[in-house]
């Protein structure tokens, strides 16, 4: 797959919400999520024990969409591919600290710690996005 250009990488990074496209017993969804860009992957959140991971334990296949601009001035980039838990104790606590500091300012704000709980959480999971394939677009 073609890497992102420079300038859409940094502009999908700071998007507030990805729209995250699954299915589950019902048919597909799709749902804003908050999201974070560590490297090349895309990286959300969720609770262990949701609807929406449960669908995805069971079909991991997913597509999702960041994008924006003003009138004129579309940016966006849409993928799909797999999506993979995140286990790994060290790769778990980047996330959780770069969510918290994206969306809240910091690790340690008290409604960032509302809603993910401690670092180490298990009621708190976390994905990563591994595109397979996508497009985007900047006109």
């Amino acid at each position: 797959m073609k890497r992102l250009t420079s300038t859409l990488k940094e502009f999908c990074e700071k998007q507030e919400v990805l729209r995250l496209a699954y299915v589950d017993r019902g048919g597909p969804r799709v749902v804003p999520v908050w999201f974070v860009v560590i490297g090349r992957d895309y990286y959300v959140g969720t609770y262990a024990n949701s609807p929406k991971w449960k669908a995805i334990k069971r079909k991991p296949q997913v597509a999702w969409v960041v994008d924006g601009g003003k009138q004129g001035k579309y940016k966006g980039a849409s993928m799909f591919g797999r999506a993979e838990e995140i286990t790994d104790r060290k790769l778990r606590a980047k996330i959780y600290r770069a969510m918290g500091v994206k969306y809240f300012g910091s690790a340690d704000h008290s409604k960032h710690v509302e809603i993910w709980g401690e670092v180490d959480d298990p009621s708190s999971l976390y994905m990563r996005l591994k595109a397979e394939d996508g497009f985007w677009w900047e006109y």
